[in-house]
């Protein structure tokens, strides 16, 4: 009986020790545990991947709908096409992987529907969550929408190409009344104002940045804004005329007295109004080097006129000068190869090719000056009247008290699409 009782005794003993014993505890805690914990991880992660595809796809929504409104505002190609072409570029293929690229104008839905100055561009892409699989469905459909309207004005001055600048300085204004300024300049100073200078504009659409000191304004200022996409040349795809005949030696032909006429062909080493008033009569002048030069409080009037700014022979192109009080009265032709422009440049023309309207000279022109590649500046007092021009060039500068007003863009192809914006 005793033994019995020592053997009881000593099993339960050891039961009380056993029940006590902690060890190897937390080891099969953490065994329990673990997949729990990788199971959170790897849910974390593909939540995290979720949340990067979202703003990946409103990223290129973005992109694309803002392209569209580019396209809806130059009238080519169409919105759904130049979105999809965005979307494409940046990785999203409309009907690849299941991704879906859905651009309408108008929008059908939100603030903007059935705005039809609006794209709206929905990015979709199923995607698959392995962990989430386990207990539901794992597919998920991951979208993004954009809506951007087209600018409702267009510019009447654009400075083209990456390396020049739109410059204003000394008490210089600028009045744009019904039309917008865009700078393609890539520069930290592509916009260049200072010294009290005034830029009065629907809008500035600036692709690289803007340095306004000394006074200077934008009006309004809420109207400038930097770093946008690039303004296309709307006239890059007319073809200069060709020279009919060029010449090599001689001078320059002087015009002056009152009355005078002359008419279109090829004028070597430039023409020179030095007096009186003149009247060119309609069609293509060819400038074959030298200047086009007005001065002295000479009169000229030039209607359904086209200037061209070359050279048949060696380095020097022709350019232009107007300066001590003249007064030019210029208009383009409104239809044939040069409709709308009433001053072109030679695309080949250097950089440093400067053209000047100087010394309180009144100009005004219905039509655009084109000078791609060449400089233009307005200096001491001169400007272009209330008209309707374009001003287009590599590099534009007002200074010394100089004007250029428009109250109406012009030409028979608009600038750009100023003030694009993403509204939704």
């Amino acid at each position: 009986m005793d033994l019995m009782r020592r053997r009881f005794v000593g099993i339960a003993a050891f039961g009380r020790r056993f029940s006590l014993d902690r060890r190897g505890a937390v080891a099969i805690m953490i065994g329990l545990a673990l997949p729990v914990v990788i199971g959170m991880v790897a849910l974390g992660t593909e939540i995290s991947f979720l949340l990067y595809k979202k703003l990946q796809m409103q990223a290129v929504a973005d992109s694309a709908a803002l392209g569209g409104a580019v396209a809806l505002q130059s009238g080519h190609p169409a919105p759904g096409v130049e979105a999809r072409g965005i979307s494409s570029f940046l990785g999203f293929v409309d009907g690849a992987a299941g991704v879906t690229v859905a651009v309408n104008n108008p929008p059908t839905t939100g603030s903007a529907a059935n705005n039809a100055s609006a794209v709206e561009v929905i990015v979709s892409q199923p995607q698959t969550l392995s962990m989430v699989s386990l207990f539901v469905s794992g597919l998920f459909t991951v979208g993004a929408r954009a809506v951007a309207t087209r600018g409702t004005t267009t510019s009447c001055v654009l400075q083209l190409g990456a390396s020049g600048q739109f410059i204003m300085n000394n008490g210089a204004t600028a009045n744009l009344s019904a039309c917008g300024l865009s700078v393609d300049s890539t520069r930290a100073a592509a916009l260049s104002l200072t010294g009290g200078a005034q830029l009065n504009a629907v809008s500035v659409s600036v692709v690289g940045g803007s340095s306004i000191t000394g006074g200077a304004a934008v009006i309004p200022a809420s109207g400038l804004k930097t770093s946008q996409a690039n303004t296309a040349d709307p006239y890059a795809s007319v073809v200069m005329p060709t020279m009919p005949t060029g010449c090599g030696g001689g001078t320059a032909k002087q015009v002056q007295g009152n009355n005078q006429t002359i008419g279109p062909g090829v004028y070597c080493l430039g023409i020179s109004f030095n007096y009186g008033s003149a009247t060119m009569t309609p069609g293509v002048y060819f400038i074959d080097r030298g200047t086009f030069n007005v001065v002295g409080g000479v009169s000229l009037t030039a209607t359904g006129v086209t200037i061209i700014l070359t050279k048949s022979t060696g380095s020097s192109y022709a350019n232009l000068s107007f300066s001590n009080g003249a007064t030019v009265n210029l208009s383009a032709p409104t239809s044939g190869a040069t409709a709308g422009i009433a001053v072109f440049g030679d695309r080949n023309a250097p950089a440093s090719n400067f053209n000047t309207v100087t010394g309180g000279t009144a100009l005004t022109v219905n039509g655009a000056i084109y000078l791609p590649t060449q400089q233009v500046s307005f200096q001491n007092g001169s400007g272009n009247a209330s008209a309707c021009t374009q001003l287009i060039a590599a590099t534009i500068t007002l200074t010394g008290g100089s004007q250029f007003q428009n109250n109406c863009p012009t030409g028979v192809v608009g600038i750009g699409a100023a003030g694009n914006t993403l509204v939704e």
